[in-house]
């Protein structure tokens, strides 16, 4: 392992990068007037995708010599990826058809007999000999005896296995043996491979260069180890996360000295160039529920140079209008551990009730690790309010706790992943309050891939509210609604609920979910079809289920995801019958 390397680099298969040089010379030419594009018959289906997975269309500069060129260099990269997948006596018919300008190229298979495993000896040896997650690794080895040869398989075990040691500290693990010797006439192979884990390392000394401008202190707070703590390619990866995910740093490098580790210690260097502390950031977006809007902030990163954050924003759309400030400050030795101080205007004309809401709070964030945030606030809440025609005002002294986890690794790209956040809040009239009540908010998102092509989603939220009395002591933006992009699209934003005399009142409880399919098409771009159930109501004997299906589009862009969907609702349908949503813009 380099040691001055933050990522252990997976090692590809030997024969496959060289075939993978040869195959770039064709590629280098910088214009041609045609390609030559492959079809592979005579092959099972994994294998197939294999094969033209490593067999791009080449491009043709010379109709002549470089067609007699390509179809060679692409029998050498066929016979080599054959040979990686235990395939050492294929043959094979070409056939060269010409389609306008470009040419496809026929390999007819006789894919012949297969490499099978004749034995396979796995040691481990070094003081990490005994490490439990190495002794899995070598009981999941994928080759055994009387299995067919892939070294694809091989070198990814191999790859997993160096990673695996090298996130426990044992930094100079590698194989002091690794060999495949090959009968090819008799189609056997014999495997040997011998684990060396060598010494176990601790984390030496952090030496921050760069952002000098930001206290040591501050900014030891993103590293996700200290010295003295076992070595970890691991944690030196999250660091590096932390360290990006916290928009102050235009350039970020976390480095190990492998190679002047003294006393069973390696050094680390942080390198960091910081972006401009004091920024001005302009986004506007659009979607269904609110309409256009227009967003301006302000932010300054490195207020009095202790990094405390300011933030001033304003968002301008069609219903709402949002004004805002925050000040926080980091405090103790844990990213994000910070107080907070905040406030914000907020007018609302949404459908079912318009509102006038002002809210300042103080607060305290702590970082329980993992992902997990908790976050207690003490807030103030005067609200003018109109619902059925009816105008209100009320205020509230809200304390509140709030437990995350984002378990997303990208969350601009939240393909792979899981978060979720509990919410419990309440008001009394002992503090000042109009009402007494209490409330909880459960939400949460997973998403998985199946396959390179496929993915699934769920996600769920609920709420539920205790208050002795009816919900109509509550203003509107304290009660639950249904409808909208994040609950049900079929329905308009916040336009189910309880209801009275055909009018949405909103409920003390909330019950929704969803599920959905994604097909992906390119690496950026999905179509998704989805399903969703639920409603807000005020008691389950009147709970009300509405469902709604639909299909859309997802572009994973840089700035976040861009959806275009069109939904139906299932129950009581009301005209639209279908409504399109679309969402699209930067969050400041």
């Amino acid at each position: 392992m380099d040691g001055r390397g933050l990522f252990l680099k997976q090692r590809k298969p030997i024969l496959v990068s060289g075939l993978l040089l040869s195959w770039g010379l064709l590629m280098m030419s910088p214009v041609w007037a045609a390609e030559l594009r492959f079809r592979i018959t005579g092959a099972p289906g994994v294998l197939r995708s294999h094969l033209a997975n490593v067999m791009p269309p080449a491009p043709i500069v010379d109709p002549l010599a470089g067609l007699t060129d390509a179809r060679m260099a692409a029998a050498l990269r066929l016979r080599q990826a054959l040979e990686v997948y235990g395939y050492y006596d294929a043959r094979w018919k070409e056939h060269v058809v010409q389609r306008g300008s470009d040419y496809i190229l026929t390999f007819a298979l006789r894919l012949g007999p297969r490499i099978m495993v004749r034995n396979a000896t796995l040691r481990a040896e070094g003081p990490g000999s005994g490490v439990p997650v190495l002794h899995q690794l070598l009981e999941m080895f994928p080759l055994r005896q009387g299995e067919a040869l892939d070294q694809s398989l091989y070198d990814d075990w191999k790859a997993k296995t160096l990673n695996a040691l090298h996130a426990e500290g044992y930094a100079r693990a590698d194989f002091s043996r690794h060999e495949i010797l090959i009968d090819r006439k008799e189609h056997w192979a014999d495997i040997f491979l011998t684990v060396n884990s060598g010494s176990r390392y601790r984390f030496g000394k952090v030496v921050f260069q760069g952002a000098k401008t930001y206290p040591r202190r501050f900014l030891a707070r993103y590293l996700d180890f200290g010295p003295g703590d076992w070595y970890s390619s691991t944690r030196l990866a999250s660091t590096q996360a932390n360290l990006r995910n916290a928009d102050r740093f235009s350039e970020i490098a976390v480095l190990s000295d492998l190679q002047h580790a003294r006393d069973g210690r390696i050094p680390v260097t942080v390198i960091l160039k910081s972006l401009r502390p004091k920024r001005l950031k302009v986004g506007v977006g659009y979607s269904s529920d609110l309409g256009a809007n227009l967003g301006l902030g302000y932010d300054n990163y490195n207020a009095f140079r202790r990094g405390q954050h300011a933030h001033l924003s304003l968002t301008l759309a069609q219903r709402t209008l949002d004004v805002g400030a925050s000040y926080t400050w980091p405090v103790g030795d844990r990213l994000g551990s910070r107080y907070i101080a905040e406030a914000s205007f907020r007018h609302l004309n949404l459908v079912p009730y318009s509102a006038d809401v002002f809210d300042t709070g103080f607060g305290r964030d702590w970082y329980m690790g993992g992902g997990a945030n908790l976050g207690a606030l003490l807030s103030y809440q005067k609200i003018n309010y109109s619902i059925d025609g009816l105008s209100g005002r009320a205020r509230f002294i809200i304390p509140s706790l709030r437990y995350s986890v984002q378990g997303f690794p990208n969350p601009v790209r939240p393909l792979e992943g899981y978060s979720w956040d509990v919410t419990i809040q309440g008001g009394t009239r002992a503090l000042a309050s109009d009402a007494n009540f209490a409330q909880m908010r459960v939400h949460g998102v997973w998403r998985h891939f199946l396959s390179t092509k496929w993915g699934v989603g769920l996600r769920g939220e609920a709420g539920a509210t205790w208050l002795p009395g009816s919900i109509d002591l509550l203003p509107p933006t304290l009660r639950f609604f249904a409808g909208g992009q994040s609950t049900l699209p079929g329905y308009a934003y916040l336009s189910q609920g309880p209801e009275l005399n055909g009018v949405v009142l909103g409920g003390s409880d909330l019950l929704v979910g969803g599920a959905e399919v994604e097909r992906f098409i390119r690496k950026d771009w999905g179509i998704v079809i989805f399903y969703h159930v639920g409603n807000a109501f005020n008691n389950f004997a009147e709970f009300r289920v509405l469902r709604d299906v639909g299909i859309g589009v997802r572009w994973y862009s840089p700035f976040g995801p861009v959806r275009l969907d069109v939904a139906h609702p299932l129950v009581s349908p009301r005209a639209p019958y279908l409504r399109v949503i679309f969402s699209v813009g930067v969050s400041l």
